[in-house]
């Protein structure tokens, strides 16, 4: 038995004295310690190993007072992935006046989007250059632009010319606040394919600036160039997007959009959902990185993916009446007929066709009909031998995909090279499989909003942008806007 004063004023003085006699026993430290007993909750933790259960225990009884035990712990948990308790000691480090961890949870409110939560605590700071920064970027992805005027004249005031900078560049604030004008707009008849890229935050324009550098030696770059990236407000967008599944926004918003967007293309970036192509819409996730950007654009440019789609995939209902792809045939698996009568359809289906050499099979006879399709033992003769191999694009329907080359390529998967026999296949058709303007997505949202007389003001957009690359092409007669022209105007796309 160990006899210990428990009143409230006597134990700590008794533990103190012990400790500092060293001559407490365990029995008098567990004791005290359950008493709350700083003193002997700290002699204790000096002695346990680091991060073990005791160790924990004993630090978030320390770190409610000591600020410097709240923010290892906050880190730790930070470290390890566990957000809200790192934002919970960030906070109680933060209380105590520990300015680091102030600015740790700032940081960490804005990786997790809580971005009301980091605007509070940057207001107070909103004269420090670096928190002036972060204000301004959350005031951006919020579209919370009464605080992005109050916030401007601090700019003026401050030499933050970068920032000035790159608020004017992407359209973020009137220009003429700071009397410089904004960039030149692309002339549409110098570069039909151009695109205008969009994006809610700085930091996602600034990763659209990084992605379009890091394309600029692609050789997609020769057929698709781009005005400088543009802001549009959290608040203009009705989008859907999750995780994983693909990015869908109403197109309709594009309308109220000023001053009016002068390109074919239109990309937004946003902080999560799959990103995807959609006529004449290309949507990014923030954590894509350039080969994902690659994929998309080949899309723009008429490319199809070579992995499954999804089974209701249109066009992977039924074989196709025409061409449409620079890559992909969706045909039957086997025809009848002779043997003339089956490669004259492929001929005509297979945009890839006049490259297939004569001694690379394309068809085998069955017994009363002709198998499509190059067998893969083939290409162990050649690696680059050029047939219809079969793609994975419609392996959940009926029909059959073919695609020119056995080689994985970026449009299956990311990671994968655009190769050589693509470019060459671009080359030969640049406006052949061009998906249509994004004006064309603009007037079926319309339409499905009965705004019939609006729908059709915009569907005259996309139908003219056709005529306009029909009179403009170097390839005459220029069938292929035609064919758009008209598949839009029955609403095929």
């Amino acid at each position: 038995m160990v006899t210990i004063p428990s009143g409230s004023f006597f134990l700590p003085q008794y533990i103190a004295s012990k400790i500092a006699s060293n001559t407490i026993s365990e029995d008098e430290v567990s004791y005290a310690i359950k008493h709350g007993v700083e003193d002997a909750i700290e002699y204790k933790f000096s002695s346990v190993e680091d991060e073990s259960n005791e160790w924990f225990y004993l630090a978030k009884i320390l770190a409610e007072t000591d600020k410097e035990t709240a923010f290892k712990l906050a880190t730790i948990y930070h470290i390890e992935g566990d957000n809200k308790q790192a934002i919970y000691w960030y906070k109680n480090a933060s209380k105590l006046n520990h300015k680091k961890a102030s600015a740790e949870l700032i940081d960490l409110y804005i990786d997790e989007g809580e971005l009301l939560a980091a605007k509070a605590l940057l207001f107070p700071l909103k004269h420090e250059e670096d928190a002036l920064y972060k204000l301004i970027d959350i005031s951006v992805s919020l579209g919370d632009l009464t605080l992005l005027n109050e916030l401007i004249l601090l700019i003026k005031k401050s030499n933050s010319n970068e920032l000035v900078k790159e608020l004017q560049r992407y359209r973020i604030v009137d220009t003429n606040l700071f009397n410089r004008p904004h960039s030149e707009v692309l002339n549409v008849n110098e570069c039909s394919n151009t695109v205008q890229l969009f994006a809610t935050s700085l930091s996602h324009l600034n990763k659209l600036d990084t992605l379009l550098q890091n394309i600029k030696d692609h050789p997609l770059s020769s057929f698709i160039c781009f005005e400088p990236p543009r802001y549009i407000s959290v608040k203009q967008l009705d989008c859907k997007y999750n995780k994983g599944s693909a990015i869908k926004c109403d197109d309709s918003i594009w309308s109220h959009v000023t001053p009016e967007i002068n390109t074919r293309y239109i990309g937004l970036m946003l902080d999560k959902g799959g990103a995807n192509v959609d006529n004449g819409i290309l949507y990014l996730d923030a954590s894509d990185n350039t080969q994902v950007f690659i994929h998309e654009l080949s899309h723009l440019l008429g490319f199809i993916d070579e992995y499954p789609l999804p089974v209701k995939h249109k066009v992977c209902q039924k074989p196709q009446q025409s061409s449409f792809s620079h890559n992909i045939s969706i045909m039957k698996p086997h025809y009848k007929g002779s043997k003339e009568e089956v490669l004259d359809l492929l001929e005509k289906q297979v945009p890839w066709f006049s490259l297939i050499d004569a001694a690379t099979p394309i068809l085998i006879k069955g017994e009363d009909k002709w198998i499509i399709g190059t067998p893969e033992s083939y290409k162990l003769n050649n690696e680059n031998v050029i047939g219809l191999f079969k793609s994975e694009t419609c392996d959940k329907n009926k029909v059959q995909a073919f695609k020119p080359t056995s080689t994985k390529t970026s449009l299956r998967y990311y990671e994968e090279s655009f190769i050589p026999l693509y470019t060459s296949l671009l080359i030969q058709r640049p406006d052949q499989y061009l998906m249509p303007s994004f004006h064309y997505n603009v007037a079926k949202a319309l339409f499905k909003k009965n705004k019939e007389n609006l729908g059709l003001k915009w569907l005259n957009k996309a139908l003219s942008r056709e005529l306009e690359q029909a009179a403009n092409s170097d390839h005459s007669p220029n069938k292929s806007s035609i064919n758009r022209y008209n598949k839009m105007k029955r609403g095929e796309y």
